[in-house]
Protein backbone atom coordinates (compact mmCIF):
# COMPACT_ATOMS: atom_id res chain seq x y z
CA UNK A 1 0.00 0.00 0.00
CA UNK A 2 1.16 3.62 -0.84
CA UNK A 3 1.53 6.33 1.67
CA UNK A 4 -1.37 7.38 3.09
CA UNK A 5 -3.57 4.81 1.81
CA UNK A 6 -5.74 2.79 4.09
CA UNK A 7 -5.51 -1.15 4.67
CA UNK A 8 -8.65 -3.15 4.31
CA UNK A 9 -8.73 -3.65 7.72
CA UNK A 10 -8.93 0.35 8.48
CA UNK A 11 -11.42 0.56 5.71
CA UNK A 12 -13.45 -2.23 7.56
CA UNK A 13 -13.23 -0.58 10.81
CA UNK A 14 -14.53 2.62 9.59
CA UNK A 15 -17.52 0.71 7.91
CA UNK A 16 -18.56 -1.22 10.91
CA UNK A 17 -18.24 2.55 13.12
CA UNK A 18 -20.53 4.15 10.82
CA UNK A 19 -23.00 1.10 10.66
CA UNK A 20 -22.86 1.73 14.93
CA UNK A 21 -23.32 5.31 14.91
CA UNK A 22 -26.61 6.16 16.52
CA UNK A 23 -27.26 9.16 15.01
CA UNK A 24 -27.22 9.70 11.16
CA UNK A 25 -25.26 12.37 8.88
CA UNK A 26 -27.99 14.93 9.39
CA UNK A 27 -27.72 14.47 13.01
CA UNK A 28 -30.98 12.56 13.17
CA UNK A 29 -31.61 9.45 15.49
CA UNK A 30 -30.72 6.26 13.45
CA UNK A 31 -34.12 3.85 12.42
CA UNK A 32 -32.81 1.22 15.12
CA UNK A 33 -33.73 3.34 17.87
CA UNK A 34 -37.76 3.84 16.74
CA UNK A 35 -37.30 7.47 15.83
CA UNK A 36 -38.70 8.79 12.83
CA UNK A 37 -35.75 11.17 12.77
CA UNK A 38 -34.75 9.62 9.20
CA UNK A 39 -38.00 10.36 7.60
CA UNK A 40 -38.65 13.68 8.98
CA UNK A 41 -38.46 15.34 4.80
CA UNK A 42 -38.43 19.07 4.61
CA UNK A 43 -42.38 18.35 3.39
CA UNK A 44 -42.84 16.51 6.97
CA UNK A 45 -41.16 19.44 8.64
CA UNK A 46 -43.35 22.12 7.10
CA UNK A 47 -46.68 19.73 7.50
CA UNK A 48 -45.50 20.21 11.62
CA UNK A 49 -44.57 24.15 11.73
CA UNK A 50 -47.82 24.88 9.68
CA UNK A 51 -49.90 23.03 12.12
CA UNK A 52 -48.34 24.69 15.32
CA UNK A 53 -48.22 27.75 13.48
CA UNK A 54 -51.79 27.95 13.47
CA UNK A 55 -51.94 26.89 16.99
CA UNK A 56 -49.60 29.39 18.36
CA UNK A 57 -51.18 32.10 16.75
CA UNK A 58 -54.39 31.19 18.42
CA UNK A 59 -52.20 30.84 21.75
CA UNK A 60 -50.84 34.24 20.96
CA UNK A 61 -54.18 35.91 21.22
CA UNK A 62 -54.51 34.44 24.94
CA UNK A 63 -51.38 35.64 26.16
CA UNK A 64 -51.42 38.80 24.50
CA UNK A 65 -54.86 39.21 26.31
CA UNK A 66 -53.01 37.81 29.88
CA UNK A 67 -50.45 40.75 29.20
CA UNK A 68 -52.50 43.49 27.92
CA UNK A 69 -49.71 43.67 25.10
CA UNK A 70 -49.78 42.65 21.03
CA UNK A 71 -47.99 39.44 21.22
CA UNK A 72 -47.14 37.45 18.29
CA UNK A 73 -45.77 34.00 17.33
CA UNK A 74 -43.75 33.73 14.25
CA UNK A 75 -40.98 31.88 11.97
CA UNK A 76 -42.16 28.73 13.44
CA UNK A 77 -39.09 25.96 12.45
CA UNK A 78 -39.06 22.51 13.36
CA UNK A 79 -36.29 20.09 13.10
CA UNK A 80 -35.60 16.37 14.41
CA UNK A 81 -33.43 16.46 17.28
CA UNK A 82 -32.37 13.68 19.91
CA UNK A 83 -33.04 14.52 24.22
CA UNK A 84 -29.03 14.81 24.50
CA UNK A 85 -28.54 17.58 21.71
CA UNK A 86 -31.40 19.33 22.75
CA UNK A 87 -30.66 18.88 26.86
CA UNK A 88 -27.42 20.29 25.84
CA UNK A 89 -28.80 22.80 23.91
CA UNK A 90 -31.27 24.40 26.01
CA UNK A 91 -30.63 22.49 29.83
CA UNK A 92 -28.63 25.56 31.23
CA UNK A 93 -31.06 28.76 32.46
CA UNK A 94 -34.07 27.87 30.59
CA UNK A 95 -37.30 27.44 32.43
CA UNK A 96 -39.39 23.80 31.43
CA UNK A 97 -43.55 23.91 31.34
CA UNK A 98 -44.51 20.54 30.69
CA UNK A 99 -47.93 18.58 30.42
CA UNK A 100 -49.08 15.28 29.87
CA UNK A 101 -51.57 15.17 26.91
CA UNK A 102 -54.13 12.62 26.08
CA UNK A 103 -57.03 12.03 23.02
CA UNK A 104 -55.65 11.78 19.74
CA UNK A 105 -52.10 11.26 20.60
CA UNK A 106 -50.34 10.76 24.44
CA UNK A 107 -47.44 11.66 26.29
CA UNK A 108 -45.67 15.03 27.32
CA UNK A 109 -45.27 17.92 25.43
CA UNK A 110 -43.00 20.55 26.77
CA UNK A 111 -42.47 24.56 26.29
CA UNK A 112 -38.54 25.43 26.84
CA UNK A 113 -37.87 29.48 27.23
CA UNK A 114 -34.18 31.19 28.17
CA UNK A 115 -35.20 31.86 32.50
CA UNK A 116 -33.62 36.12 31.57
CA UNK A 117 -36.79 35.69 28.74
CA UNK A 118 -38.85 33.80 31.20
CA UNK A 119 -38.18 36.90 33.84
CA UNK A 120 -38.90 39.76 31.63
CA UNK A 121 -42.55 38.48 31.01
CA UNK A 122 -43.09 37.60 34.79
CA UNK A 123 -42.07 40.84 35.88
CA UNK A 124 -44.53 42.16 33.17
CA UNK A 125 -47.52 40.47 35.10
CA UNK A 126 -46.33 41.45 38.20
CA UNK A 127 -46.52 45.11 37.25
CA UNK A 128 -42.71 46.46 36.15
CA UNK A 129 -40.17 45.46 33.35
CA UNK A 130 -38.60 42.69 34.87
CA UNK A 131 -35.59 41.84 35.91
CA UNK A 132 -33.14 39.85 33.44
CA UNK A 133 -31.10 37.00 35.10
CA UNK A 134 -32.38 34.43 37.94
CA UNK A 135 -35.80 34.00 38.89
CA UNK A 136 -37.13 33.46 42.28
CA UNK A 137 -40.17 31.52 43.33
CA UNK A 138 -42.56 34.02 43.11
CA UNK A 139 -42.10 34.99 39.57
CA UNK A 140 -42.23 30.65 38.61
CA UNK A 141 -45.10 30.68 39.97
CA UNK A 142 -46.58 33.94 37.94
CA UNK A 143 -44.87 32.80 34.84
CA UNK A 144 -46.55 29.22 35.65
CA UNK A 145 -49.84 31.15 35.71
CA UNK A 146 -49.42 33.19 32.78
CA UNK A 147 -48.38 30.69 30.23
CA UNK A 148 -50.61 27.69 31.52
CA UNK A 149 -53.60 29.21 29.72
CA UNK A 150 -51.36 29.86 26.29
CA UNK A 151 -50.49 25.82 26.39
CA UNK A 152 -53.90 25.06 27.05
CA UNK A 153 -54.89 26.68 24.13
CA UNK A 154 -51.80 25.27 22.13
CA UNK A 155 -53.04 21.40 22.85
CA UNK A 156 -57.08 22.29 22.03
CA UNK A 157 -56.34 23.77 19.16
CA UNK A 158 -54.06 20.77 17.41
CA UNK A 159 -56.77 18.50 18.47
CA UNK A 160 -59.44 20.69 16.43
CA UNK A 161 -57.15 21.13 13.52
CA UNK A 162 -56.71 17.23 13.49
CA UNK A 163 -60.09 16.52 13.92
CA UNK A 164 -59.97 15.13 17.24
CA UNK A 165 -59.93 15.35 20.79
CA UNK A 166 -56.55 16.60 22.50
CA UNK A 167 -56.48 17.59 26.23
CA UNK A 168 -53.52 18.26 28.91
CA UNK A 169 -53.13 17.78 32.36
CA UNK A 170 -52.19 21.63 34.28
CA UNK A 171 -48.97 22.33 33.27
CA UNK A 172 -45.97 22.09 35.93
CA UNK A 173 -42.84 24.45 35.45
CA UNK A 174 -39.37 23.88 36.76
CA UNK A 175 -36.46 26.22 36.77
CA UNK A 176 -33.25 24.37 34.56
CA UNK A 177 -30.24 25.03 35.58
CA UNK A 178 -28.34 21.36 34.31
CA UNK A 179 -29.70 19.22 31.60
CA UNK A 180 -31.09 16.89 34.43
CA UNK A 181 -33.61 19.55 35.35
CA UNK A 182 -35.02 19.56 31.93
CA UNK A 183 -38.72 17.41 31.78
CA UNK A 184 -38.60 16.88 28.11
CA UNK A 185 -41.19 13.98 26.21
CA UNK A 186 -40.27 10.25 26.29
CA UNK A 187 -37.96 8.64 23.96
CA UNK A 188 -34.32 9.22 22.27
CA UNK A 189 -35.61 11.16 18.87
CA UNK A 190 -37.52 14.12 19.34
CA UNK A 191 -38.93 16.99 17.38
CA UNK A 192 -38.39 20.62 18.01
CA UNK A 193 -40.40 23.47 16.82
CA UNK A 194 -38.47 27.20 17.34
CA UNK A 195 -40.79 30.03 17.33
CA UNK A 196 -39.76 33.72 17.63
CA UNK A 197 -41.55 35.54 20.28
CA UNK A 198 -42.78 38.96 20.06
CA UNK A 199 -43.81 41.24 23.09
CA UNK A 200 -44.56 44.28 22.71
CA UNK A 201 -42.57 46.74 25.11
CA UNK A 202 -40.28 43.63 25.80
CA UNK A 203 -38.89 42.31 22.34
CA UNK A 204 -38.37 39.34 20.23
CA UNK A 205 -36.76 35.71 21.92
CA UNK A 206 -36.79 32.46 21.20
CA UNK A 207 -39.72 29.75 22.46
CA UNK A 208 -38.91 25.86 21.94
CA UNK A 209 -41.89 23.52 21.54
CA UNK A 210 -40.49 19.64 21.81
CA UNK A 211 -42.70 16.58 21.28
CA UNK A 212 -41.40 13.31 20.79
CA UNK A 213 -41.04 11.84 17.35
CA UNK A 214 -43.92 9.47 18.02
CA UNK A 215 -46.41 12.07 18.74
CA UNK A 216 -45.06 14.17 15.47
CA UNK A 217 -45.70 10.72 13.33
CA UNK A 218 -49.15 11.23 14.48
CA UNK A 219 -49.55 14.52 13.66
CA UNK A 220 -47.76 13.32 9.71
CA UNK A 221 -49.81 10.71 10.17
CA UNK A 222 -53.39 12.25 10.75
CA UNK A 223 -52.79 15.39 8.54
CA UNK A 224 -51.54 12.99 5.34
CA UNK A 225 -54.60 11.49 5.60
CA UNK A 226 -56.85 14.61 5.72
CA UNK A 227 -54.80 15.39 2.41
CA UNK A 228 -56.19 12.41 0.81
CA UNK A 229 -59.64 14.10 1.16
CA UNK A 230 -61.69 16.17 -1.39
CA UNK A 231 -63.97 19.42 -0.73
CA UNK A 232 -67.56 19.06 -1.83
CA UNK A 233 -70.34 21.44 -1.21
CA UNK A 234 -67.80 22.83 2.22
CA UNK A 235 -67.52 19.31 3.86
CA UNK A 236 -64.31 16.81 3.18
CA UNK A 237 -65.60 13.66 1.41
CA UNK A 238 -62.79 10.55 0.34
CA UNK A 239 -61.81 10.27 -3.12
CA UNK A 240 -64.45 7.41 -4.28
CA UNK A 241 -62.98 4.29 -5.69
CA UNK A 242 -60.06 4.27 -3.37
CA UNK A 243 -57.50 6.78 -5.71
CA UNK A 244 -55.98 9.37 -3.59
CA UNK A 245 -54.83 12.93 -4.38
CA UNK A 246 -51.01 13.30 -4.55
CA UNK A 247 -50.07 16.87 -5.02
CA UNK A 248 -52.64 17.37 -7.66
CA UNK A 249 -52.30 13.40 -9.61
CA UNK A 250 -54.32 10.53 -8.72
CA UNK A 251 -52.99 7.06 -8.29
CA UNK A 252 -54.87 4.42 -11.01
CA UNK A 253 -57.68 3.63 -9.53
CA UNK A 254 -61.17 3.33 -11.01
CA UNK A 255 -63.02 6.25 -11.15
CA UNK A 256 -66.50 6.11 -10.28
CA UNK A 257 -69.71 9.21 -10.62
CA UNK A 258 -70.24 11.54 -7.85
CA UNK A 259 -73.45 12.26 -6.26
CA UNK A 260 -74.24 15.40 -4.85
CA UNK A 261 -75.37 15.18 -0.93
CA UNK A 262 -78.91 16.37 0.00
CA UNK A 263 -79.14 18.48 3.15
CA UNK A 264 -82.46 19.13 5.12
CA UNK A 265 -84.07 22.50 4.90
CA UNK A 266 -82.88 24.45 8.23
CA UNK A 267 -86.80 25.17 9.14
CA UNK A 268 -87.40 21.42 9.46
CA UNK A 269 -84.01 20.32 11.05
CA UNK A 270 -83.25 22.95 13.44
CA UNK A 271 -85.26 22.20 16.25
CA UNK A 272 -84.50 18.68 16.77
CA UNK A 273 -80.68 18.88 16.17
CA UNK A 274 -80.89 21.61 19.26
CA UNK A 275 -82.49 19.53 21.85
CA UNK A 276 -79.89 16.26 20.74
CA UNK A 277 -76.80 18.53 20.82
CA UNK A 278 -78.03 20.10 24.49
CA UNK A 279 -78.58 16.24 25.93
CA UNK A 280 -75.24 15.43 25.16
CA UNK A 281 -74.12 18.51 27.72
CA UNK A 282 -76.10 17.34 30.32
CA UNK A 283 -73.22 15.45 32.04
CA UNK A 284 -70.42 18.56 31.84
CA UNK A 285 -69.13 20.02 35.03
CA UNK A 286 -68.78 23.53 35.22
CA UNK A 287 -66.96 25.80 37.87
CA UNK A 288 -70.22 27.35 40.31
CA UNK A 289 -68.69 30.19 42.20
CA UNK A 290 -70.19 31.87 45.45
CA UNK A 291 -69.06 35.14 45.57
CA UNK A 292 -68.97 37.41 48.95
CA UNK A 293 -67.81 40.72 47.34
CA UNK A 294 -65.66 42.65 45.37
CA UNK A 295 -62.79 45.62 46.08
CA UNK A 296 -59.83 46.85 44.61
CA UNK A 297 -56.57 47.90 45.89
CA UNK A 298 -53.31 49.02 45.58
CA UNK A 299 -50.57 46.37 44.92
CA UNK A 300 -48.97 48.66 47.73
CA UNK A 301 -52.11 47.80 49.93
CA UNK A 302 -51.95 44.17 48.86
CA UNK A 303 -48.41 43.83 50.03
CA UNK A 304 -49.19 45.44 53.31
CA UNK A 305 -51.69 42.52 54.14
CA UNK A 306 -51.38 40.53 57.18
CA UNK A 307 -52.84 38.40 59.40
CA UNK A 308 -55.70 40.48 61.14
CA UNK A 309 -55.96 42.92 57.95
CA UNK A 310 -59.30 43.94 57.16
CA UNK A 311 -60.77 44.19 53.72
CA UNK A 312 -63.56 46.33 52.98
CA UNK A 313 -66.09 45.11 50.09
CA UNK A 314 -68.52 46.26 47.58
CA UNK A 315 -71.71 44.46 49.64
CA UNK A 316 -73.57 45.88 52.26
CA UNK A 317 -74.00 43.37 55.71
CA UNK A 318 -77.34 41.37 54.90
CA UNK A 319 -77.40 41.87 50.56
CA UNK A 320 -77.59 38.29 49.13
CA UNK A 321 -74.40 36.79 47.72
CA UNK A 322 -73.78 36.14 43.91
CA UNK A 323 -73.61 32.62 42.38
CA UNK A 324 -71.35 32.92 39.10
CA UNK A 325 -70.90 30.02 36.35
CA UNK A 326 -67.91 30.09 34.66
CA UNK A 327 -67.39 33.91 35.64
CA UNK A 328 -70.84 35.12 34.83
CA UNK A 329 -73.52 35.38 36.92
CA UNK A 330 -76.55 33.43 36.97
CA UNK A 331 -78.27 34.00 40.35
CA UNK A 332 -78.72 35.34 43.54
CA UNK A 333 -78.67 33.92 47.48
CA UNK A 334 -78.56 34.21 51.28
CA UNK A 335 -76.17 31.78 53.28
CA UNK A 336 -77.06 29.29 55.18
CA UNK A 337 -75.13 26.22 57.27
CA UNK A 338 -76.03 22.78 57.43
CA UNK A 339 -74.37 20.21 59.17
CA UNK A 340 -71.87 22.91 60.02
CA UNK A 341 -70.80 23.62 56.61
CA UNK A 342 -71.92 26.73 54.20
CA UNK A 343 -74.10 26.82 51.86
CA UNK A 344 -76.49 28.91 49.36
CA UNK A 345 -80.10 29.24 49.51
CA UNK A 346 -80.67 30.72 45.84
CA UNK A 347 -83.66 33.67 46.30
CA UNK A 348 -83.35 35.02 43.00
CA UNK A 349 -82.26 33.58 39.13
CA UNK A 350 -80.74 36.75 36.95
CA UNK A 351 -82.73 36.13 33.49
CA UNK A 352 -81.43 36.10 30.17
CA UNK A 353 -82.14 39.87 29.30
CA UNK A 354 -80.17 40.86 32.97
CA UNK A 355 -76.81 38.89 32.01
CA UNK A 356 -76.61 39.96 28.52
CA UNK A 357 -77.11 43.56 29.95
CA UNK A 358 -73.72 42.86 32.90
CA UNK A 359 -71.75 41.67 29.97
CA UNK A 360 -71.85 44.61 28.32
CA UNK A 361 -71.57 46.63 30.91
Amino acid sequence: MGEGSLSQDEIDALLQGAEDSPFDMGGGSASSSGSMADSLSPIDRDIISDMLGQAFQTAGNVLGTILAKNTRFNNPSTESRSSSEISQELGSKSVCLYSQVQGIFNGRISIIIAQENAAKIAGLMMGGSGPAGAMDMAQLQTLKDCLSPMMGTVTAQIGMKLGGSLSGSPPDIVLVNAPNDLRLPDGQALVKTQFSLNIDSIGSFKLSYILSSDNAQSILDISKNGAGMQSSGGMNVPMQGGGMNMGGFATNQPQVGIKGIGFPSLSTAGAASGNTNLNLLMDVQMALTVELGRTKMYIKDILGLGEGSIIELDKLAGEPVDLLVNGKLIAKGEVVVIDENFGVRVTDIVSPQDRIKSDKG
